[in-house]
């Protein structure tokens, strides 16, 4: 007999036949318990916590603490990706103090890219939220006005015309 479960029908009808498992009396954990705490191998007694009221506030905690992670995190993310763009940013300008035509095409080419924001912001035809548009037209202004700047310092002598 190699498998355990080639049994004789006398053989299965006498394992069929013994007892179940058999639960032990309710005192047996109470004196086990006392037992554990008297030799000191058990300090701190033991609540038995059943029903959902006492799963409830674990699981609000539980779901709170997560979306609090999954927001910190969201927002580590999107702050550390603004720093690394606007890093990647600068370091083309920095990188490109090697030559006057290096300079020039940095330039050139962060000039196209301003043209192109100011295309798209005048694509937006979103009146309902006024000061989101009011702010976007405010931010393209100063970032002009600050290359305005720049190229007066590139031509000192160049008279601008009067303002109005």
């Amino acid at each position: 007999m190699n498998d355990p479960n080639d049994l004789t029908p006398a053989e299965r009808r006498a394992l069929e036949a013994l007892p179940g498992e058999r639960a032990p009396r309710a005192e047996l954990e109470d004196r086990v318990v006392g037992a554990l705490q008297r030799r000191g191998l058990l300090p701190i007694p033991l609540a038995v916590r059943t029903g959902r009221r006492h799963v409830l506030p674990w699981l609000v905690g539980a779901v709170a603490a997560s979306l609090a992670l999954f927001a910190g995190g969201f927002a580590s993310g999107q702050y550390l990706g603004a720093r690394s763009g606007a890093a990647a940013a600068l370091s083309g300008v920095q990188a490109s103090r090697g030559t006057p035509a290096q300079v020039a095409a940095h330039a050139e080419r962060a000039g196209a890219l301003y043209v192109a924001a100011l295309v798209a912001l005048n694509e937006v035809n979103d009146s309902t939220d006024v000061a989101t548009w009011a702010k976007a037209r405010q931010v393209a202004l100063a970032a002009l006005g600050a290359a305005a700047g720049e190229v007066a310092h590139l031509a000192p002598t160049t008279r601008s015309p009067p303002r109005c």
